[in-house]
């Protein structure tokens, strides 16, 4: 071989040359002072993430192995100029050590990451801006926003003395902290890995915290546990969470439990526009694939009601994607009160199964309380979010209403929500129709069309009333559009109608008689046990929305022996009643007192009596004839001819079929 070289001396000084050049490699990596390139990669990560970058300390490389090392003296990167921390990321050290051998194969392993005293200082502004995204120089939100993080797999992570600052104005969220993970638990009371911070979130106490055991030996196919707490003012949320892969942030699954006051706080925690509830306690199973969070065997209780179901979240739109069918084997009506804007009506704890005394406190009726609940909508959460959403009670309890079932599906698209169908089952008949807000506009445009299908009077009475004061198959429909953010201001602002049918029936004696007809007949009836019945020949109700004021355009209910007829209006704005009934027979009455029953006072605190002026007249009447003729005559003023004639009740019926019902329908059934 070396006569082979003597003989050839130009691949002699080939070889020499080699040598020479790996031998200088060598000495240049091994000697080379590695600060010179501070500069070229501060400026690099500049160009990377638009913002500004420096290495302030010393800049070491450790080549010679299968696992070089990088360590980071000084390292800080800035926030966007908008942000009010300059200060996005910096730390005292950084040491990394990279496996070569799966770098080679296309792999970035890093075996270990050490940092010391890391800083870190989140901001995201009113419009949206996030300083953890790096789409351009400004920080504005890019169309991966909602992309979750996916690191590289480190094998060992060690942090010590990590700070965490959180300032999400979107949320409004502000979180302070600390952030540690050791190579094993410090003490019996203390994880591995620690996360502690505190804050607010909405103006009300935040506290987070997640505990793990220590990130060592991590493998991607072997998943890491780690316990959360969250305290959101009256808000808990507390469970197990499973990252698949480790510091593969994109896919995970939670066993999470989540109890509080009302669901709609969790808005500034998960960006939902839930609904207002009252007091519940739900579990579920988390699963993230990427943008979509699957949550399965939801279940728990809100207020007196129990769920259940299956839910899904979709974060990869501009707008949350919310896909959801849940179920409640019993619906407490109550519990729907805080949706429409009510007060929550007390419910026993749900672990002592009794009522608190502020609770029951709460619960006395305030005499100047408005019936139509004055809460406004979030508009900025319903334009939010897109839903589809089905639900289905398959039993309801609901005070003095016969109720048997419910059911609607929810879809919200660009801030017009519908429900549509809405179902309300009674033991006997159905309320079915749609509702409309139009949500897009700074006045939501809301439109209410709810037909009454064959609804049976029989089954609204009294708990401990053996009959019910009327019977009759009712139908009807309810037609109304307005504007206005709450449940009043659009009843206030209401154009349509709300008419009824009774096409035949039986009225309890006692109420006829006390409609006018005959009082003391009426008297009698209620202080003793007899319960007889008038048929009813037809009944209608029809009242005309204009502006909000309820005016009463034909009230009557037609029966064998008398005509009850009515006029007035409900002011909703104010919610003041002013109605009269009449009661007026068909045959001659030896006594009779002319004084129509009046209902006024308010909606929720209803006021009823016999008008006076009307009452004096006839009595004034009476002692005039006492005087000029005989007191015995003095009865002749109570004398009513029986001049009412029968309505036309098949004429009646088929106008107003064709205005609650609707033109072309089956036809109404007339008494035969």
């Amino acid at each position: 071989m070396i006569q082979f070289f003597r003989e050839h001396k130009i691949l002699q000084w080939f070889v020499v040359g080699i040598v020479t050049l790996l031998l200088l490699v060598v000495l240049t990596a091994t000697f080379f002072d590695w600060n010179w390139a501070r500069g070229p990669i501060g400026r690099l990560i500049a160009t990377k993430t638009g913002r500004s970058a420096s290495i302030d300390g010393n800049l070491k490389v450790h080549l010679w192995s299968w696992s070089p090392t990088v360590d980071i003296e000084g390292l800080h990167i800035g926030n966007p100029p908008w942000a009010t921390q300059p200060l996005m990321f910096g730390a005292q050290t950084i040491s990394v050590t990279v496996s070569l051998g799966r770098l080679l194969r296309g792999q970035i392993v890093l075996p270990r990451v050490e940092i010391l005293a890391p800083l870190v200082n989140l901001e995201r502004d009113k419009t949206g801006r996030a300083s953890w995204e790096f789409s351009s120089p400004a920080g504005t939100p890019s169309a991966k926003a909602g992309k979750p993080a996916q690191l590289p797999t480190v094998r060992l992570l060690v942090i010590r003395d990590g700070k965490l600052n959180v300032e999400d104005h979107v949320k409004k969220m502000t979180l302070n902290g600390s952030i540690t993970a050791g190579k094993e638990a410090g003490t019996q009371k203390n994880s591995a890995f620690e996360l502690r911070l505190a804050g607010t979130l909405n103006a009300k106490p935040l506290k987070v915290e997640f505990n793990g055991g220590p990130l060592v030996n991590l493998n991607p196919d072997t998943p890491y546990d780690f316990n959360v707490s969250i305290v959101a003012s009256t808000m808990h949320v507390s469970g197990v969470v499973s990252i698949t892969k480790p510091f593969d942030l994109s896919q995970f699954t939670a066993k999470l439990h989540l109890s509080g006051e009302d669901l709609a706080d969790a808005y500034y925690l998960t960006g939902l526009a839930l609904p207002n509830t009252p007091k519940y306690d739900i579990a579920g199973d988390v699963q993230r694939t990427d943008a979509l969070f699957q949550i399965n065997g939801l279940r728990g209780r809100i207020g007196a009601s129990d769920i259940e179901g299956s839910l899904s979240v979709n974060t990869s739109r501009k707008r949350l994607v919310v896909k959801a069918k849940l179920t409640s084997k019993t619906l407490n009506f109550k519990d729907l009160a805080p949706s429409l804007g009510a007060q929550a009506a007390p419910v026993a704890d749900m672990k002592t199964n009794t009522h608190s005394v502020a609770a029951i406190r709460k619960s006395k009726p305030d005499k100047n309380a408005k019936l139509l609940p004055d809460a406004d909508l979030q508009l900025n959460r319903v334009r939010g979010m897109d839903a589809d959403v089905t639900y289905h009670a398959e039993s309801v309890t609901a005070p003095k209403l016969p109720m048997k079932e419910m059911s609607v599906h929810i879809l919200l698209n660009e801030g017009d929500l519908k429900m549509a169908p809405l179902s309300v089952v009674f033991d006997q008949g159905a309320v079915v129709g749609t509702v409309e807000i139009d949500a897009r506009q700074d006045n939501p445009e809301t439109s209410i069309d709810m037909h009454v299908d064959h609804v049976e009077l029989s089954q609204f009475k009294a708990a401990k009333a053996a009959d019910a004061p009327l019977s009759g198959t009712l139908r009807g429909r309810l037609h109304v559009h307005g504007f206005g953010s709450s449940v009043h201001k659009f009843a206030s602002t209401a154009d349509g109608g709300l008419g009824v049918a009774i096409p035949h029936g039986q009225i309890s004696d006692v109420l006829a008689e006390l409609t006018g007809v005959n009082v003391l007949k009426g008297l009698g009836l209620l202080f003793s046990n007899t319960n007889t019945k008038t048929e009813i020949r037809c009944g209608v109700i029809d009242f005309e929305a204009t502006k909000g004021n309820l005016q009463s355009k034909t009230l009557f209910v037609d029966t064998t022996n008398l005509l009850i007829t009515g006029r007035g209006s409900i002011q909703l704005s104010s919610e003041d009643i002013n109605f009269s009934l009449q009661g007026d027979p068909k045959h001659l009455r030896l006594v009779r007192l002319r004084a129509p029953i009046s209902v006024t006072g308010t909606l929720a605190n209803p006021a009823f009596g016999i008008k006076p002026e009307k009452l004096a007249l006839q009595t004034g009447a009476a002692v005039a004839f006492g005087l000029l003729l005989t007191p015995v005559a003095s009865v002749l003023a109570f004398i009513d001819p029986g001049l009412a004639e029968d309505e036309n009740c098949e004429a009646m019926l088929d106008e107003e079929h064709d205005a609650t019902v609707g033109p072309g329908a089956p036809p109404l059934p007339t008494e035969k």
